[in-house]
């Protein structure tokens, strides 16, 4: 089985602020608001980044649940959480009192242009759509996916943003983050880095279109425990039953689903054996880390939305309806056999394929 391979395209560049910009003391980038999107913008934000001027900084506008996410990577001066779903007064005056030269939107929602507007910073970058053009100064096309119509990934309408701004470079990579973790607090959760772990994410917030059976994830996990290794099972607090559910069938493994901090849980997918993961928050986290593994997809489309970073098999099992971009199954006949027809047995037979590398 081959690694999988984002395919971003061609560059295409549309330089829109000029040769002369004024970055004043730095750029506020409006980040979006999930965190598998999130890993999916860091080629460009970093790309941004390293436009600045040695006096001016690059300042992350995020919810507040990303902070520690962005606060990983050492080319992000400070990350400015949002307590509520907008920008609120208090945050809106810590903005304005940095004296910031430009702004760019990465989400497509007219509240995320609202709010870098009304901030006194004189360039804002994003795309059209959604009658939100008028807080923008500088506009990119507007982009809207069609199920079955990818042919880049999603991180090319990043990096055309990155290219407005004036970035030269088309691919995915950045500095990698570097983490303030407590690895004794780890080893008391019972995950020690030195042993052989397999680390699986049955969980996805988007919805179960997106959630490989539990039970299949239980077999893999079982096989794991019979070679003699050890398997994390990880995911946020609302996912402990799922993850739960998939030590139950495995006969045993390690949850730790809503017992890790951010920064812990981006530690642990970059310090084990492999992942097996559906199209997930946890699957971009994981490749964001550099790790390797087996990402699962059903409803939605790797190529516009596979992992970034490290070595990584896919398996789709494109059936006539996929993808179809939902988030339940409406495929008259169909229950969720996009995500059923995928074996455990595929996803070990992937797994055994990196020892051939």
């Amino acid at each position: 089985m081959d690694t999988y391979k984002a395919e971003i395209g061609e560059p295409d560049f549309k330089y829109l602020l000029g040769e002369n910009v004024d970055w004043k003391k730095g750029v506020l980038i409006r980040s979006t608001n999930w965190l598998g999107d999130a890993c999916m913008t860091l080629p460009a934000v970093y790309e941004i980044s390293q436009l600045l001027p040695e006096d001016a900084h690059l300042y992350i506008l995020a919810p507040q649940n990303l902070k520690s996410f962005w606060e990983a990577f050492p080319w992000v001066k400070q990350v400015m959480p949002m307590s509520s779903k907008r920008t609120d007064a208090e945050l809106a005056d810590k903005i304005l009192k940095l004296d910031l030269g430009v702004a760019v939107t990465l989400p497509n929602s007219f509240g995320s242009a609202m709010d870098i507007a009304f901030k006194e910073i004189p360039v804002r970058v994003g795309r059209k759509g959604r009658f939100r053009s008028f807080m923008l100064t500088h506009k990119l096309p507007k982009w809207k996916r069609v199920a079955g119509k990818d042919k880049h990934h999603q991180l090319r309408e990043y990096l055309q943003i990155a290219a407005a701004c004036g970035a030269k470079t088309w691919d995915d990579s950045y500095e990698p983050g570097k983490l303030d973790i407590s690895l004794s607090h780890l080893k008391d959760l019972g995950f020690d880095p030195n042993d052989k772990w397999i680390a699986l994410a049955p969980g996805a917030k988007f919805g179960p279109a997106k959630q490989w059976p539990i039970e299949h994830y239980g077999e893999v996990a079982k096989k794991w425990l019979e070679d003699g290794k050890k398997v994390v099972v990880i995911g946020t607090p609302d996912e402990k039953d799922v993850a739960e559910a998939v030590c139950q069938h495995a006969g045993g493994g390690l949850n730790l689903a809503g017992k890790t901090n951010l920064q812990e849980l981006m530690f642990i997918l970059g310090n084990v054996e492999a992942s097996v993961v559906n199209d997930s928050g946890g699957m971009h986290l994981a490749a964001a880390m550099g790790g390797k593994g087996v990402a699962v997809f059903g409803s939605t489309d790797p190529r516009a939305t596979g992992p970034l970073g490290g070595n990584w098999r896919v398996i789709w099992n494109r059936i006539e309806c996929s993808p179809c971009l939902k988030k339940t199954c409406e495929a008259p006949g169909k229950d969720y056999d996009c995500l059923k027809g995928i074996s455990p047995q595929q996803v070990l037979d992937a797994l055994e394929s990196f020892n051939h590398d």
